[in-house]
């Protein structure tokens, strides 16, 4: 019967410390192309560690990293948005198009990370199959009930938060 081969501890350590390293650059707002440059490790060491690294988060700090990312994504958002709408600037648009596909790039990457486009394949699956049993189509319709609510819910809120009059105990500033 063949041994089996151990790896050292030692190297264990490194790898791990490596992993922790890599995801405290990306947590940083680093590409993994960035990473790669200022580490020196191979593209597919920072790729297959960020991986392993993720996969080993608890949910609560993966929750947290989806609500850093879609921080990031707002933010950019907002700073390209007005570029883009602004009649005024049409020349700009005109003149650099990148921003259009910034804009559509930030647009993927929230869908991916809302799990939009998750939901719409469900959606099409659950059309496509006309067939499927009335269990299933229970959950689906219940599914996506509820997900329109949460969104109907979600934009009121804003919709509140936009109309809200100032209250009246706080002080006027003075002019």
């Amino acid at each position: 019967m063949a041994r089996k081969r151990t790896i050292p501890v030692e190297v264990l350590v490194q790898a791990q410390e490596r992993r922790n390293k890599i995801l405290e650059l990306r947590l940083a707002g680093k590409s993994q192309a960035q990473i790669v440059a200022e580490t020196g490790w191979s593209k597919q060491t920072v790729s297959a560690d960020l991986k392993r690294a993720i996969e080993d988060i608890t949910r609560e700090n993966a929750e947290e990293y989806r609500e850093l990312e879609l921080t990031r994504l707002d933010e950019m958002w907002a700073a390209i948005w007005p570029r883009i709408v602004n009649p005024k600037n049409a020349e700009e648009r005109k003149a650099q198009p990148w921003l259009m596909d910034r804009a559509f790039e930030i647009i993927e990457k929230r869908a991916k990370l809302t799990g939009t486009y998750k939901a719409a394949e469900l959606r099409a699956i659950a059309d496509a199959k006309g067939g499927v049993g009335t269990e299933t189509l229970s959950m689906v319709g219940s599914f996506f009930s509820r997900l329109e609510e949460l969104v109907a819910a979600d934009q009121l809120a804003d919709d509140n938060e936009e109309t809200e009059p100032a209250d009246s105990d706080e002080t006027d500033l003075p002019e």
